[in-house]
This record gives structure tokens, sequence and C-alpha cells, in this order.
């Protein structure tokens, strides 16, 4: 045997892999780029999210990050994009995945949907008839762990299959397993009511046949949008029953899984991972105690402009998302919500802490990350989003914008040395 040859066995089990010509690859981004433009990008309908923060929206074909300081704002955040977007017409169907109970999540998108309805100022029959079109549209997965995931994530994927091969190929044996954590609900029907405010939702009840016998549903749609909530609670059991190499590798796993729906299922959709975040205070005795070397950096990427540099002897709150780089190397686009005073005011309260002072605060939502840039259908440099924010409040249980522009800026004398940041709704400046 001529030694520059490898055996059979070992040249079989290798794929020459021929150099793609970068041309070839731009070309087919620019298609996908347009091919998802012509979609419409899914919105809040908070006018200061939508139109300063992310130019425009959610870009379909995309995996989206939100990690919020109270993770129910985050959840928030994402029923209302689901619930505007339904209301729209911009989407037609979404998937709603929770490790929480289905009662709860279904009375969170219910009220999102109902908010938007009577946003547009509808009468109540009207209301009540869009608000059971919408939620019909949309499906609810409740998994307990990252398998559960994975296995409401592989009835999309075996749809994909079976487009492409007409049939059904088990690969996997665990893709078409049924696991006791792995329970799949439907939006069946709203009750009717005669007062509009006690619309609920009828009995859920779980699919009469087991998705063992059915794995692959053809007629079923594709989600347009996927909504998966309460994910550090998802990472955190995934490290607490793994070893952290094989966490670290399913999660890569998962980053390719994810991206590989978003842009090769045929609706292209928007997925939304909403996370929580962790708050470390750093006071005087800490900083002097830790040396340089033992304080850890911060990714620029995890770090809010909110947060200042750290200095010696410097005390304050500092917000990052859970699992920090864990969690970004997952996305494509990230978002943060974290809690800040309104005014200067406000903040000069918040550093004063007297009794009796009242302490307006309201929610910025900044982007840390921005990996795709605004597409405007052509190639070269895209304008980037990141540190982009703007100030929300909750209303009437919608989020929308916290400071008019129409509203006077109040002159309070330059009597202290705090500094705050201006211009709600832009850059920092």
């Amino acid at each position: 045997m001529n030694p520059s040859q490898s055996p059979p066995s070992q040249a079989s089990s290798h794929f020459q892999l021929e150099p793609i010509p970068a041309a070839i690859l731009v070309d087919k981004e620019v298609k996908r780029r347009d091919a998802i433009a012509l979609l419409g990008a899914c919105k809040t309908g908070c006018r200061a999210i939508d139109e300063e923060v992310m130019l425009g929206g959610f870009e379909r074909g995309s995996v989206v990050g939100i990690s919020a300081e109270d993770e129910e704002l985050g959840v928030q955040l994402g029923l209302q994009t689901l619930a505007h977007s339904l209301c729209e017409g911009t989407v037609t169907s979404g998937l709603l995945i929770t490790p929480r109970p289905a009662s709860v999540m279904l009375a969170g998108l219910r009220d999102a949907v109902k908010s938007e309805l009577e946003a547009k100022q509808g009468t109540k029959d009207t209301i009540r008839v869009r608000l059971r079109q919408c939620l019909e549209k949309v499906m609810l997965s409740c998994v307990f762990d990252m398998d559960g995931l994975w296995e409401a994530l592989a009835d999309l994927d075996c749809e994909v299959v079976e487009e492409k091969d007409g049939a059904v190929q088990d690969q996997d044996q665990g893709a078409t397993e049924i696991r006791p954590h792995d329970t799949t609900y439907e939006f069946d029907e709203i009750q009717d009511s005669q007062d509009d405010d006690d619309v609920a939702f009828s009995p859920i009840h779980q699919a009469s046949q087991p998705l063992a016998e059915e794995p692959c549903n053809k007629t079923q749609q594709h989600p347009d949008v996927i909504v998966i909530t309460h994910f550090s609670s998802l990472l955190t059991g995934l490290f607490l029953h793994r070893e952290k190499s094989a966490a670290h590798a399913a999660l890569q796993l998962l980053s390719s899984h994810l991206r590989d729906l978003s842009r090769n299922l045929p609706s292209k959709p928007l997925i939304l991972l909403l996370n929580s975040t962790s708050a470390v205070s750093s006071g005087p005795a800490l900083a002097t105690a830790a040396s340089p070397a033992k304080q850890s950096q911060v990714d620029p990427t995890l770090r809010s402009i909110f947060n200042p540099p750290p200095l010696t002897g410097y005390s304050a709150r500092r917000t990052k998302p859970n699992f920090g780089l864990i969690f970004t190397q997952l996305l494509d686009f990230h978002l943060l919500c974290t809690k800040v005073p309104k005014t200067r005011q406000d903040a000069e309260g918040a550093v004063r802490q007297l009794p009796g002072d009242k302490i307006e605060l309201v929610w910025v939502v900044e982007v840390l990350l921005d990996e795709l840039g605004v597409w405007e259908g052509h190639t070269g440099a895209r304008s980037g989003r990141e540190q982009r924010w703007a100030a929300v409040k909750v209303e009437k249980g919608r989020i929308v914008q916290a400071i008019d522009e129409k509203e006077p800026e109040a002159k309070i004398p330059n009597i202290s040395d705090v500094r705050v940041a201006g211009g709600f709704g832009g850059r920092r400046v």
C-alpha cells in the first residue's frame, strides 16, 4: 500500500471540502436579507424602542436576546412583541416555549393581546373577536429543562426534514421519544362572556394522540415568532446537571441549531430568548481588598453605558446579563433593560436617600450587541445600533415611551457634581 494514501476505511470517513468563493457567500446573504426585508419587521408597539433603538423593529430570521433586571418585564416585552405583530398582521402564527405554568403564560399573553387591541380603541365586540383570532394562532409548549427545549425545537426541525426528503427520518432516537416534562398545549377556544373583562381561556387540553405516533405534521404552519421565556432557568438547570464541558458543548450545538432554524425554516422566524440579569455591588472595602488582577473585567458587549467604569473606592451597582458571554454566543442581537432615575432630581434623590424623597424610575432599553446591522438593501457599511437606548415605562399593561418629546425639561440649579446621561431616546451624549 502506498504510504501516501490513506486506508480505504479512513479515506471514506472524510469529505473533501472545496473552498467557497466569498462572492458566492455574499450573494447568498444579500438574497437572504432581501427576502427577510420583504416579510417586514416585528415591532413592539412602543415607538421609542422600534424607531429610536432598533431603527425599524426586530428583523425576522434572527436570534434576539432580551435581558431584563426584572425578568417579568422581559417576558412582557417579548409577549407584547408577539401580540403587536399578531394584531398588526405582520405575523400569522407564533410559538411560546416556557418552563413556567401554562395558566400563568396564557393569562400573560391574553392580557398582552387585549392591551394591544384596546390601544387601537376598538369596540368591545371587535376586541373580543380579534382576541380570539389572535390567540388561536399561538401554540404553547411547556418544558422543564434544556432537553425539553430540544424536543420542542425538534418538532420544527422534523418538519423541515419531511419537506426536503418527503419522509420522516428518525436519525436520533430521542427526537421522537415522549418525556414526562415535554407537553405541548394549544389555544383551542376562548369562552364567551358577557363581561369583556372576564374573558378567559377554555380548559387547556393535550393533543389526543401522542407525538410519537405522529412526530411530524405536514399541514402545521411554521411559527413566524418563537418566544422562549425564562431562559436563565433552563441554563441554570443545564449547568447543575451536566459537567461544565458537556454543558458548553450542548450550548454550542443549541446556538448552531437556533441559527439554522431562524435562517432555514420557510417562515424565517424571529427567535426571542428572554433572560434575566445579575447585579453586583462593589464598595470601597471590596475595591481595596481585591487586587486589580483579581477584579474581573466585564466584556463591552455585557456592560451597560449607564454603569461607569470601575474606580477605586467607587460604590455602584453593576447590572449585567445572567450567564454573560455564555448567553451572548447564542445571539445576533441583544437588548438590556435596567431601571434608572427618570430625571436629574430623581438621580440626586437616589444618592441622598433621604426619608420622604419620591424617586421616579424608568426602564432603559439599550442595545448591547448588534451583529446584524440595519439592512439597507446593499452591501457595504451598515448602520449599527449598539449603545442606542430609550426610556420606557409600563402603562395600562403596555410598555410605552416614558418621556414625551414635548415635555419641557425641568430647570434645576447645578448644586451637585452628580453626572447623569441626558437625551433619552438616542445615543449617550
